[in-house]
């Protein structure tokens, strides 16, 4: 049986950075423990801005578009360790649905470029997830924050202003969440 979960932030946890997995009307969180790199591209799939030069999941939403075929979902599977999971990615066309295994963080991000949905293995969210304190959004929303402030300033300096722009307004959500949570 599967759980639908959303993300929430990239953070850092007492084991590493980690991509938060929101369960549903719940304070806790799966942790998908993802490098650096890994964090950014799901961070700039959350912001929904293109990478130049793009990276696999914007690639193979391009080759999707080209020829007609659709992600439909993400699921992601118990795989070793607390952290450690296995992703399939599902896929329909006009006369075909099929499947692909793929890294996590990967499918991560390409299920918030595709908004498709994310579903956990039930027994993840019930051996694998943490506390996390939903009155106290600041250091999450700090994170991404800073990293997209980052990405603001190298976007205008390279005069990709049209990136600078969505960026620019996710930092302006991200800033009303957190003066919303802090009334």
């Amino acid at each position: 049986m599967f759980i639908k979960a959303e993300i929430w932030t990239v953070g850092r946890t007492e084991n590493g950075m980690a991509a938060l997995l929101r369960l549903p009307s719940s304070a806790r969180c799966v942790p998908v423990y993802v490098d650096s790199a890994e964090a950014q591209a799901i961070l700039t799939s959350l912001a929904g801005v293109k990478e130049q030069p793009p990276r696999m999941t914007e690639v193979l939403s391009s080759i999707c578009k080209a020829v007609s075929i659709k992600p439909e979902s993400v699921e992601i599977l118990k795989s070793g360790s607390p952290g450690q999971y296995r992703s399939i990615v599902h896929f329909t066309g006009d006369e075909t649905r099929f499947s692909l295994n793929t890294r996590t963080p990967d499918a991560l991000a390409l299920a918030l470029r595709a908004g498709i949905p994310i579903f956990l293995e039930e027994n993840i969210s019930e051996e694998d997830s943490i506390s996390v304190s939903m009155a106290e959004p600041e250091m999450p929303f700090a994170t991404q924050l800073s990293r997209l402030q980052e990405e603001l300033s190298r976007r205008v300096n390279e005069e990709d202003y049209e990136q600078a722009a969505k960026i620019r307004d996710r930092i302006h959500q991200i800033e009303e969440r957190i003066r919303a949570g802090n009334e």
